[in-house]
C-alpha cells in the first residue's frame, strides 16, 4: 500500500509514493479540508497495512474530530491512535513550557510500545502549537527542528497542518525549508463558483504534477480529479 493510492485520484498526480520518513506539510486556508486529507490518507493507509500510526490533535477534541471526520465520510483506522492535548489550550500557563515535551514523550512512548510497526504520524496543527508556546518565534522553531530530526531518523513519515490566513498561497518559508514536503489546499472561484484544490509544491525523492487539481467530499470520503477551470 502506498500514501498515494489512499485517495481517489491522488496516485493521479503522484508517479512514486511520498517517501517513508518525510516530513510533509499540509497547508491552506480554514475549511480547505487539511485535516480530512491527513487523517484519510493516514486512516486507509493503515487499513491496508500491519502498521500503526497516531493523530495528535490540539485544534479539536477527539470526540470532535471524529464527527467532523465522519460527516466527510471519512472512517477511522483501528489502527490510528488518537492522542488528544486539547486540554493543554485550556491550561496553557501549566503545559506552554513542557508542550513540545509532552509532544515528544508521547510520541517515542508510541515507538518504544510499537517498534518499527509504528510508521507514521500527524501534528494538527503548528498554528495551535505556536499559539501555546510563549517563547520566542525563532527559538520556538529551533525547537520544531529538534523534533522532527528523531522523527526523521526512526523513518516516521509525519505530516504537519499548517493554516494560513487565506487561500492566496504558500508564505511560510520557515516551515517550508524544514519539509521535505509541500501539499498546499486552497479555494479557487471562477464565474462565481468556488471550488477546493489540492496542488503539490515539493515532494523531495518523488515525481509529481505541480498542477492544480480538484479536492472534493463524497459520500465516501474525499477526491481529487483533474480539470480545466484553471
Amino acid at each position: 500500500m502506498r500514501f498515494v493510492d489512499t485517495i481517489e485520484g491522488l496516485n493521479e498526480i503522484f508517479e512514486t509514493d511520498i517517501p517513508k520518513g518525510s516530513v510533509v506539510l499540509i497547508t491552506g486556508a480554514p475549511g480547505s479540508l487539511k485535516s480530512g486529507l491527513a487523517f484519510s490518507i493516514l486512516s486507509r493507509y493503515l487499513n491496508e497495512c500491519d502498521e500503526f500510526g497516531a493523530y495528535i490533535t490540539l485544534e479539536q477534541s477527539k470526540k470532535n474530530h471524529l464527527n467532523n471526520m465522519k460527516s466527510m465520510g471519512i472512517e477511522p483506522s483501528d489502527s490510528l491512535l488518537i492522542s488528544d492535548f486539547t486540554d493543554c489550550r485550556l491550561q496553557s500557563n501549566m503545559y506552554s513550557g513542557d508542550l513540545l515535551n509532552l509532544i515528544e514523550t508521547n510520541i517515542i512512548q508510541h515507538k518504544h510500545r510499537l517498534g518499527d510497526k509504528f510508521t507514521c504520524l500527524v501534528l494538527d496543527s503548528l498554528g495551535a502549537l505556536y499559539s501555546l508556546l510563549d517563547t520566542d518565534p525563532q527559538l520556538m522553531r529551533k525547537r520544531l527542528y529538534h523534533l522532527l530530526e528523531p522523527l526523521r531518523r526512526e523513518n516516521l513519515t509525519t505530516f504537519l497542518i499548517l493554516e494560513t490566513a487565506d487561500s492566496t498561497g504558500f508564505n511560510h518559508e520557515f516551515e517550508g525549508y524544514l519539509a521535505d514536503g509541500i501539499i498546499e489546499l486552497g479555494f479557487h472561484t471562477k464565474d462565481n463558483t468556488a471550488n477546493r484544490y489540492l496542488k503539490v509544491r515539493k515532494m523531495r525523492a518523488s515525481s509529481h504534477s505541480m498542477d492544480s487539481h480538484i479536492l472534493t467530499v463524497s459520500n465516501d470520503g474525499l477526491q481529487i480529479y483533474k480539470s480545466t477551470i484553471f
